[in-house]
């Protein structure tokens, strides 16, 4: 949707927003859609009632159907005693339960609160001691976590429950026994059962929101590395509808989405959920990617929007098997959650155009207190290395290092954000929400992303590095200074230090290292109960692929503990 270069004669964008001149059209205002997430798809519904909103394993769901199943949600909530302002926590993979449940949380005023199914007991009670939440909708096959955890009421959601019948007895004759919800805690109950207490008409569940009430919270690890909530207005999510609709390709009523990237994660909701459903496009939803597969998934499937992390698209490339024309519905591919180097862009759009997509792949930058993308790479005018330039009504800094002070023309500095996709802050923890949101000398509030990057003479930006200590593993942050607190808190422990080692498939993973207390001798019986441990308290996608124990970690000239030493192996 990007032309060529356009003069701006206004000087104040050209000193201030260089970028502007590559707007094509007359959108670097844009109107946004005042009201709620609930009423935004429910206004995309009158508007393309039979188009296909989801599809699940060949299930498919037309925009009437789908406001249909969010209004018997909306209603069982409304009789658990869920009321406006209350939080409501959603553990679950991508399936049409989630969605229903997510949009009818939003429909009766009450905010979702988004978390990791693979999130470890200890993090899901924070989460839900955090919120106040009295209610949890969990995915059946992690059930199982809710043993020793107390909440008012549960939800079981099976994954099988939106399958086609074939599909639903392979999955529930494979599923391990262990992550059925056969016995259920006197506090739960099925979703099936849950749902029949939607089952009243002529009751008003709809609870107006304003564009700027509170709507999501999803998690970072912002600066810090410890969980934080992020909380995501109505506004924030409508707005980066918005932006992708104007800024991306073939986001187009009646078009597809691969919508494998989970829900919680930033990625996952805004641009693969609500900004599809925004437009009048199909979410094709799956509760875990075969990533060895994906070819195969998208030749099965056809989405004409592939969403992709990079280390997503070095698995696509390596597969020498895929069909000649495997990838042939595949119109535009946007890449994010980590940086992609240029040598797998040009190997990717090579590959995609080897097997039938004449797709160019757009670079999105942003994080989860941003609310996802906020600029997207240039196709005609596209730079090398470049993030391209922000989004309609969002503005980009750079600043000097640790200061407020705006950097030149190409100096390296941290990038700042300010427009309204911007977290209004984090949750209960005002403190990190000052290091976060700065009033800087202009009047306005920078959100300050612990990225360092670069702004060219055209108002073209480039990523650099991170100031922050931070592994990405297949698209997921890892955050070594949370789970080196984690493991000193260990009885056999004396300290520890994580780093990010490469991993062929998901480009890094992390690594333990261990400083046993003295007197403590190196068993494997050690070894396990160190595991074991850390399977309790970390996220799955997090846990160390490998441990090293050593007698002390070499420090820096300083006194600091020299990481980098390990890296280096």
């Amino acid at each position: 949707m990007f032309s060529s270069k356009k003069e701006n004669n206004e000087e104040v964008d050209n000193f201030t927003r260089p970028w502007v001149k590559y707007y094509d059209g007359n959108f670097e205002h844009v109107d946004y859609f005042d009201g709620s997430l609930y009423e935004k798809i429910l206004d995309t519904s009158s508007r393309f009632p039979n188009n296909y909103a989801l599809e699940y394993f060949n299930k498919k769901y037309t925009y009437k159907q789908m406001i249909n199943e969010i209004d018997k949600v909306a209603i069982s909530l409304n009789k658990l005693g869920i009321k406006e302002n209350d939080y409501v926590t959603i553990c679950m993979v991508n399936c049409p339960e989630a969605i229903f449940t997510f949009y009818a949380i939003n429909k009766i005023g009450a905010i979702a609160n988004i978390i990791h199914p693979l999130s470890s007991e200890n993090e899901i009670k924070q989460y839900l001691k955090g919120t106040k939440s009295s209610c949890i909708f969990i995915s059946d096959f992690v059930y199982y976590k809710m043993k020793d955890i107390k909440v008012k009421k549960v939800i079981v959601v099976p994954i099988a429950n939106s399958m086609n019948i074939v599909m639903k007895t392979l999955y529930n004759m494979t599923t391990k026994k262990k992550n059925k919800a056969h016995d259920l805690q006197e506090n739960s109950i099925m979703w099936k059962k849950f749902l029949t207490k939607g089952n009243y008409k002529n009751i008003d569940t709809f609870k107006p929101r304003g564009k700027d009430d509170d709507a999501v919270i999803l998690y970072s690890g912002g600066t810090t590395g410890k969980p934080k909530g992020v909380i995501l207005t109505n506004i924030c999510f409508n707005a980066v509808s918005k932006h992708c609709d104007l800024m991306v390709d073939d986001t187009d009523p009646g078009n597809s989405i691969l919508s494998y990237l989970p829900i919680f994660h930033g990625f996952g909701l805004a641009i693969c959920i609500h900004t599809p459903l925004s437009i009048g496009m199909k979410c094709i939803l799956l509760p875990k990617l075969n990533v060895k597969k994906i070819n195969k998934i998208v030749e099965k499937t056809k989405p004409n929007f592939l969403p992709v992390i990079p280390s997503l698209l070095e698995v696509m490339v390596r597969d020498k098997k895929a069909r000649k024309k495997a990838l042939k519905s595949v119109l535009c591919v946007l890449s994010g959650g980590d940086f992609l180097n240029i040598d797998l862009k040009n190997r990717a759009e090579k590959y995609l155009k080897d097997h039938g997509a004449h797709a160019v792949i757009r670079i999105g930058y942003g994080l989860t207190e941003s609310t996802a993308a906020t600029c997207v790479s240039l196709v005609e005018d596209y730079q090398k290395g470049s993030i391209g330039i922000p989004f309609p009504d969002t503005l980009y800094k750079i600043v000097k290092t640790n200061t407020n002070i705006p950097a030149d023309i190409n100096e390296i500095g941290e990038i700042c954000i300010c427009g309204p996709t911007v977290m209004k802050g984090y949750l209960n923890n005002q403190n990190e929400t000052y290091k976060a949101i700065r009033v800087h000398e202009d009047g306005k509030k920078w959100l300050h992303t612990g990225d360092l990057g670069r702004m060219d003479e055209n108002g073209i930006f480039y990523f650099e590095t991170r100031l922050k200590r931070m592994i990405i593993s297949n698209g997921c942050n890892i955050y070594p200074n949370y789970l080196e607190e984690i493991y000193n808190k260990h009885p056999l422990i004396e300290t520890s230090v994580v780093v990010g080692i490469q991993d062929d498939i998901k480009q890094q993973v992390a690594k333990a290292i261990i400083v046993l207390k003295k007197n403590i001798k190196l068993t494997e019986e050690v070894k396990n109960n160190i595991i074991e441990y850390a399977k309790k308290n970390i996220v799955k996608y997090a846990l160390p692929k490998e441990y090293e124990y050593v007698d002390n970690l070499p420090k820096t000239p300083i006194g600091k503990v020299d990481y980098k030493q390990f890296e280096k192996k």
